[in-house]
């Protein structure tokens, strides 16, 4: 590239946004932004921490939009169950907290977390900033550690659909979604943990949320 790094930056920061809004088969974030440190020699710290933003508000984004197809494709009943589990969620911080922090830095795709955050209604106050310092952390240390990348960034696009364990995840991954909408987390929740929604005593609280 022969334009000036801020430039440069910007416009991976732009790629990387776009990729974390996608909600399936797209690069992990480290790897691309791993290919621009390698191959363009883009300074670390900047790439990682603006990559860390970048991929936190385009997953804010993807549950935002998530909620929104929520309100327009699911029924009433389905959306209560979602609001159940989400408020449920809410209440077990320490449980929300470590799945964030799973998905943040483990080799799990956290397009399925925000998407399910969406879905539930789950307030992203709990899982943003979490997410955001794991991510930090996380793409620090696996852009530090990444000696080579591929020549071209149409690859890494490439094995995302390509690789079989990739597509395994995603798949699996979405798959668990749609389950997600179909379970009576109302009365899952009651039978196993002895939690009921608030809202059971003071109907139409589910839409209100």
């Amino acid at each position: 590239m022969d334009l000036p790094v801020a430039v440069q930056l910007l416009l991976v920061y732009l790629l990387v946004f776009a990729i974390n809004v996608a909600p399936a088969f797209m690069p992990a974030t480290w790897a691309v932004l791993a290919f621009f440190h390698v191959v363009y020699q883009l300074p670390l710290l900047p790439l990682s921490l603006g990559g860390a933003v970048s991929a936190t508000l385009g997953r804010v984004v993807l549950a935002r939009l998530s909620a929104t197809l929520r309100d327009h494709l699911l029924s009433p009943q389905q959306r209560e169950n979602l609001m159940a589990l989400g408020e449920f969620l809410e209440e077990r911080r320490g449980l929300t907290l470590a799945s964030v922090l799973l998905f943040a830095f483990g080799p799990i795709p956290s397009n399925q977390l925000f998407i399910a955050a969406g879905l539930t209604g789950t307030d992203l106050r709990l899982i943003v900033p979490p997410f955001l310092v794991g991510r930090l952390v996380s793409n620090t240390i696996l852009i530090y550690l990444t000696g080579q990348a591929t020549a071209r960034l149409g690859e890494l696009f490439g094995q995302a659909w390509r690789h079989p364990g990739a597509l395994v995840v995603q798949i699996g991954g979405l798959l668990l979604l749609a389950a997600l909408t179909v379970i009576d987390w109302t009365s899952v929740l009651q039978r196993w943990v002895g939690w009921r929604p608030p809202w059971k005593a003071a109907p139409g609280r589910a839409e209100d949320r």
